[in-house]
């Protein structure tokens, strides 16, 4: 994966995306849900529970986790497959919406700091970042690390996914980016109601066996 997530510049958004990239469809329609909209005990497929995430793994899924091995803290959960990933992390958010729009300006504010681009695109979950940032290579050589950035806002809580590899430089739901909107439409949030301040990073817990990884 990560020989895909270092792409040359010259491999990635070749079209400039016109207008804001905002969608008149609602970017949950179809999932993530919310605990509350869902009955998972109404069927029998195999999910995770990494506390507020539930995930639904598949054949060929890869998982780790991202946090401090010695207190336990996760911090995200990493999901692979192939040459590519996506990475999930959970933010508390207001009653109102407005969270995601403000992270999406700070996450292509950020990129043009660094160095790199981003910039709004239509995606399969309403607007998404697409994010080029430079990277030194293993013999220093300037590569490219590119990304594409799913926010979607829930009941008080917003997910972030993060699609790297070569998922990250197509467009929409082509290959081999299909496999991680399903993924991604099939997560389940269980928000605690913990008052949090609105962007404060809601940690997850490890399943069973499981270990964080830094």
């Amino acid at each position: 994966m990560s020989d895909a997530a270092n792409e040359k510049l010259d491999d990635t958004f070749d079209d400039e995306i016109e207008g804001d990239g905002e969608q008149d469809l609602d970017p949950r329609a179809d999932g993530p849900f919310d605990f509350d909209e869902v009955d998972l005990d109404a069927d029998e497929v195999e999910r995770i529970e990494f506390g507020p995430l539930v995930i639904t793994p598949f054949d060929g899924l890869g998982l780790q986790l991202h946090g401090d091995p010695e207190t336990g803290v996760v911090r995200a959960l990493l999901a692979a497959y192939g040459e590519s990933g996506l990475e999930l992390a959970l933010f508390a958010a207001p009653r109102s919406d407005g969270l995601a729009d403000e992270l999406r300006e700070e996450t292509i504010e950020e990129a043009t700091q660094a160095g790199g681009h981003a910039e709004l695109a239509d995606g399969p979950f309403g607007p998404e970042v697409r994010r080029v940032l430079p990277m030194e290579g293993p013999e220093g050589e300037q590569l490219f690390h590119v990304s594409r950035i799913w926010l979607v806002e829930g009941p008080r809580w917003l997910l972030r996914g993060t699609l790297m590899g070569r998922a990250g430089m197509v467009e929409g739901e082509a290959e081999p980016a299909d496999v991680f909107v399903e993924f991604f439409r099939n997560i389940v949030v269980k928000r605690d109601d913990a008052p949090r301040v609105p962007g404060e990073l809601i940690h997850l817990a490890l399943p069973q066996g499981a270990a964080p990884q830094g």
